[in-house]
């Protein structure tokens, strides 16, 4: 094959984890009072990350009001990729705004038969050495245990629970798949961001259980930190 005959293209796929705002309103400017919280700083999260907006709680005859709140946020310097759990109209009003519409936990293809719902156990990925910054590990299909301490700029992610026996300086992520039931385990709570099933949270020193042993779960959509029993 000569060079003149290569494509100039590759189609693969990725698995990359995207921020989900949940927006109850369609008031841009209670948006952004509300986003930027009291210091008036956007969260680290949100810069350079792609956003995703879950439009559950918008009714059709707000679908007007998607491109204010697009414009809001981009203003913010957030950047708004794609919109989930949308109806029709409000799909319509995102493709217009030259925005995806991607599939969340809660829509997609019908439940898996019998016969593929209960598939070979995989064992838990795990990592013998620290995770350093810039550093990323996603366990997929499982679990992963890390023996030594994540540090700040890393990022580990796992399909199942997520166990680290040292310090949790970095981002960590279980359930990355939709798994609601999925937990983070550490023995030191001092992440940047915590997530299961795609909700979130940022962290800083003033967290009642900020380095001391933590567990982290998803009940009703809302995340819970509470010690871990050691």
């Amino acid at each position: 094959m000569t060079e003149s005959d290569r494509s100039g293209l590759r189609l693969t796929g990725g698995v990359f984890t995207l921020p989900i705002l949940e927006l109850f309103h369609a008031d841009p400017s209670t948006l952004r009072r509300e986003i930027l919280g009291p210091d008036g700083r956007l969260p680290d999260l949100l810069h350079g990350a792609g956003l995703v907006l879950d439009m559950a709680h918008w009714s059709d005859a707000e679908a007007e009001q998607l491109g204010a709140c697009v414009a809001s946020l981009r203003d913010l310097g957030c950047t708004v990729v794609g919109v989930r759990q949308a109806s029709e109209a409000l799909q319509e009003a995102a493709r217009k705004l030259g925005l995806a519409t991607l599939r969340g936990r809660d829509q997609g293809a019908a439940p898996p038969s019998a016969a593929t719902q209960a598939p070979a156990a995989v064992p838990d990925r795990i990592l013998d050495q620290p995770v350093r910054s810039g550093q990323r590990f996603y366990a997929r299909h499982t679990g992963l245990v890390c023996l030594g301490v994540v540090n700040a700029g890393a990022e580990v992610l796992a399909d199942g629970h997520l166990h680290v026996y040292g310090a949790l300086r970095g981002r960590a992520m279980a359930g990355v798949s939709g798994a609601s039931n999925a937990r983070i385990f550490c023995h030191s709570l001092e992440a940047e961001l915590v997530a299961i099933a795609g909700v979130y949270r940022t962290l800083d020193s003033q967290h009642p259980l900020w380095s001391r042993p933590a567990q982290v779960y998803l009940n009703e959509e809302e995340l819970h930190i509470i010690p871990l029993q050691t």
